[in-house]
């Protein structure tokens, strides 16, 4: 019986009792005892559907003939009821079962699905699922014995399987998603891509985060797999890209039950994604794979990896110039998952699925170029975070040309998965090349006797693919296999040139090996070749490789002239020192910006001098600091407690600086106090720390001032020396002036360089900048704070900028205010209270342009600003989550302001909005600031806890 009112009606039929309905029977047969039970037989004393037929039965004219009641029932319930219940009144209530079994979610395909199988079987299992609750609420299906079974055969003869197939195919019509759902998946993977590659761009560029940056390219392109995978519902799904030579396609993610990553490369015109690259057409293999001639490749994976393919549609993704961007291939059609059955294999793909993929073509052709992009990108960062690596401990300044040929060329061979690796250094004197083996110390090579000569001397890229035994020029490496054994099966040669052309050496790189863990080439098994061996260095590898040589050319130019100076310190110092510099910074780039390499190379080779003052003299601490005439100062460059490199000026226009440099004499006391002359207490430290002072000009054969010398605390034996400093210090400190005075000129002359090295080199992207911000920021909230309101404030243009923290037990927003007098206060709004308090309860950004007094709901923040004289023109709030998606705080930046020099705001021209103000946060900002708050988002969890 049906209990749920939107599927009940109440009877309007003459047949009000059950005696009204035997008296009806009787006066159309005697034999109204068959009448009734066969009509029984067919409603199964559902009230509604007993009455109606009852109905058709008195309104019927002719009566049936005794003994074939049923007949002629059967035939009036099917004529009567079932092809004509949309115009019988008393079948009213089954419209609201027709409107809810073709309502079009996935829940109705479902119950459907269910109700095809109980109309198919003889029943099956009973259980509470929601599915079969509904189906016995609306009467279709009733439970019999633990078995769920058909209710009445009216309702079975109704919404029968043919109309049940068909409303199924209605529904998944309109379930299919369109063109515009999935360019907003396609945008969703674009931006977790950009948020992978942000995240390493904002790291230290090691290998192992170049690897992490890698591993989130892969899941974006497994995604895209699974996404095309799940729309055709497919087993297997494999996107095959097409590499840049137009030769073999490679897949970066092949999906397999498990979700792990399988290696498979295919030759253009090879097997049959290879075919549909080559023919630029649709293959599609309904059944009997293995029988296809176009197989053999596909039959030799499925035995590799224990796998049985059924059917196969490959499709090719072409570009607008018609060429072959990718293939997409999918194997083993299944059929939906039904409550009761697990997905089961059906008979290939069919025209509707391939119309479907000719929808997606468009989006995936875009993220999949979009994928390449970044891989080589990736690979390019991954080169410079290798050398990083191998050039960190140039800190020391100390390295010999041994170690930097181990540690490049071991990072080389890492960075391109090559099995062994060389780095040939040119020696100019003698006209050769020459190298450090391990076992066999230094070997040379003349130019132009085997590929590393021939490559030294054309100047020009040599990439021998896989394998090398057929190019004609490889008799020589025949020759040198078969004495060692090894099988050389690939090459890539590429020489290294400074910037004005001169050869410095060569990278030689053998035998790119596959991705994964194998074994060493066993010698035994020479001249045969590994399948891991059998690949090749592309051009992907040729540039990431070229990056990575004008990286070594620095380096190298770095020890070349490191080691002159340590050898030949007597020919013009101060241009060694300035070039010596120069190149310094040049390595530090990658780590931060121009200036900040600067100062970090000033500080690095001053603190040497600073030291050697300090042993010399016998003092606790002395600075070096250098005249900069054009400027009218001293200048340093010390190291922090931190190790950060900081510049410290000092005016010689007043104070004792002005009197050292002017008098050209020195100045000393040993009772220091608290003295806070600039020249005294930059730099220094705590000066309660030092009693005695020395100040010393340094002057040169010129009679010119040069630099000043601070001394603190003169020492003896590790003690401070109560007699102070003398006369003596003073003539000590005038013969080293005399040999550092070149130095100091190189030192000058390079500080007076880095504007124009800032104006010439890179600059810091300013979302990467903002990043770095937040992550150095230290453990406490207010930092946090402060570091997250200055970086979205730069990030964004911002006039004003407000980060808020969630207080979950009292359901506010929170946060640390700034006063005039640098204290912070503690403000408090409630959850759901304004701009930033309804973002913190949706979840959703909040972007309102110019004008925002013209936005529904401003009228809280035109009463704060009536109040305290600012004129709120733009906002732009935007959630922080943590990686769970949980709610954390909301980011709050107010005003927008146009690029330009404006006056600052004056509180008396409100309500009226200034010139600068007239504008809005734009797309960017808004995904900036999404991909910043990411980054928010992971270091405010701690804050929150200890909050």
């Amino acid at each position: 019986m049906i209990a749920n009112e939107s599927y009940s009606l109440t009877p309007s039929s003459k047949y009000a009792t059950g005696l009204d309905l035997a008296r009806g029977m009787k006066a159309k047969t005697r034999n109204y005892r068959t009448l009734i039970s066969t009509i029984f037989f067919w409603t199964a004393a559902h009230p509604l559907l007993t009455i109606a037929v009852c109905q058709a039965i008195a309104d019927s004219e002719d009566a049936p003939i005794v003994g074939r009641e049923e007949e002629w029932i059967s035939k009036l319930v099917q004529r009567e009821l079932i092809q004509n219940w949309e115009n019988n009144e008393e079948l009213k209530h089954l419209r609201s079962i027709r409107d809810r079994l073709l309502q079009p979610q996935p829940a109705t395909l479902n119950l459907l699905r269910l109700y095809e199988q109980v109309l198919a079987d003889e029943g099956i299992p009973a259980n509470e699922s929601p599915e079969q609750r509904e189906l016995r609420t609306m009467g279709l299906a009733m439970r019999e014995q633990g078995r769920l079974l058909i209710h009445n055969r009216i309702y079975a003869g109704i919404f029968n399987a043919q109309w049940v197939e068909k409303a199924i195919e209605t529904i998944e019509t309109e379930l299919e998603v369109d063109e515009t759902e999935f360019l907003k998946t396609f945008t969703q993977l674009e931006r977790k891509l950009l948020v992978s590659q942000v995240d390493f761009l904002s790291e230290g560029q090691t290998p192992e985060e170049g690897h992490q940056s890698a591993q989130a390219l892969y899941e974006v392109l497994r995604d895209v797999t699974s996404t095309v995978g799940q729309l055709l519902r497919a087993e297997r799904t494999t996107i095959f890209l097409l590499n840049d030579e137009k030769t073999e396609l490679w897949s970066l993610v092949a999906q397999n039950e498990q979700g792990e990553f399988l290696d498979i490369h295919v030759r253009v015109g090879e097997g049959i994604a290879g075919g549909v690259a080559q023919l630029k057409r649709v293959i599609n293999i309904p059944n009997n794979v293995y029988d296809d001639p176009r197989c053999k490749l596909v039959k030799e994976y499925d035995q590799k990896y224990n796998y049985r393919t059924r059917n196969i549609l490959a499709f090719p993704i072409l570009d607008e110039q018609k060429n072959v961007v990718a293939v997409i291939q999918l194997l083993n059609k299944i059929a939906p998952k039904t409550p009761n059955s697990p997905s089961r294999p059906v008979q290939g793909f069919t025209r509707k699925d391939l119309e479907r993929l000719v929808k997606c073509v468009l989006p995936i052709r875009q993220i999949l170029q979009a994928c390449q992009s970044s891989y080589k990108a990736t690979k390019k960062l991954r080169a410079t975070a290798a050398l990083t690596e191998a050039t960190r401990s140039l800190d020391q300044i100390n390295l010999d040309t041994q170690t930097v040929l181990h540690r490049v060329m071991n990072t080389a061979k890492k960075l391109m998965n090559a099995d062994r690796s060389t780095l040939w250094l040119h020696d100019p004197q003698a006209g050769d090349l020459w190298t450090e083996l391990p076992g066999k110390g230094r070997i040379r090579c003349a130019i132009g006797v085997g590929f590393v000569g021939e490559v030294a001397q054309a100047r020009h890229t040599l990439n021998i693919p896989f394998d090398l035994y057929n190019d004609p020029n490889a008799e020589n490496a025949k020759r040198t296999d078969s004495q060692t054994r090894y099988r050389t099966c690939s090459l890539l040669c590429m020489p290294i040139e400074s910037p004005e052309g001169e050869l410095l050496g060569i990278t030689q790189l053998v035998n790119k090996r596959k991705p994964g863990n194998h074994p060493e080439y066993n010698k035994e098994d020479w001249p045969a070749v590994p399948d891991y061996l059998k690949a090749s260095f592309d051009r992907n590898d040729q540039q990431t490789m070229q990056l990575f040589n004008e990286r070594v050319a620095v380096l190298l130019q770095f020890i070349r002239s490191h080691e002159n100076l340590k050898k030949q310190a007597q020919i013009d110092p101060t241009e060694v020192t300035q070039q010596s510099l120069v190149l310094l910074s040049q390595m530090e780039l990658d780590r931060a910006s121009n200036q900040e390499a600067a100062y970090h190379s000033l500080a690095h080779f001053l603190q040497p001098l600073h030291t050697s003052v300090e042993q010399a003299i016998g003092v606790a601490k002395a600075t070096l600091f250098i005249l900069d005439s054009s400027r009218n100062n001293l200048w340093s460059a010390i190291l922090d407690a931190q190790k950060k490199p900081k510049l410290i000026t000092v005016s010689t226009e007043q104070g004792l600086a002005k009197t050292i440099v002017s008098s050209q004499d020195f100045k000393g006391t040993n009772k220091l106090g608290n003295l806070a002359d600039p020249l005294v207490i930059q730099g220094a430290g705590k000066i309660a720390n030092y009693s005695q002072l020395f100040l010393f000009p340094l002057v040169n054969d010129q009679k010119e001032v040069v630099g000043v010398v601070r001394l603190f605390n003169k020492q003896t034996e590790g003690r401070l020396d109560p007699k102070g400093f003398n006369r003596t210090d003073a003539d000590r400190l005038q013969e080293y002036t005399q040999l550092i005075s070149p130095i100091l000129q190189g030192f000058q002359s390079f500080y007076t360089d880095i504007p124009t090295l800032r104006k010439s080199g890179l600059t810091v992207d300013p979302l990467t900048h903002a990043i770095n911000l937040i992550k150095s920021s230290s453990s406490s909230a207010e930092e946090i704070i402060r570091n997250v309101m200055q970086a979205a404030k730069t990030l964004t243009d911002a006039d004003r900028s407000t980060l808020w923290l969630i207080d979950r037990v009292n359901k506010q927003l929170w946060t640390k205010l700034p006063q005039s007098d640098g204290s912070l206060i503690d403000i408090r709004i409630p959850m759901g209270e304004g701009f930033a308090g309804r973002v913190a309860l949706t979840g959703q950004p909040l972007n309102i342009p110019f004008d925002l007094y013209d936005y529904p709901g401003s009228e809280i923040a035109q009463q704060t600003d009536k109040k305290t004289g600012y004129r709120t023109s733009s906002l732009l709030c935007m959630p922080v989550l943590s990686k769970d998606g949980e709610p954390l705080g909301v980011t709050q930046l107010v005003n927008k302001r146009k690029s330009g020099q404006f006056p600052a705001y004056d509180p008396s021209t409100w309500p009226q909005a200034p010139e600068q103000f007239k504008t809005s946060f734009s797309a960017k900002d808004q995904e900036d600031m999404e991909v910043l708050n990411t980054q928010v988002g992971e270091v405010l969890p701690g804050i929150l806890e200890d909050s």
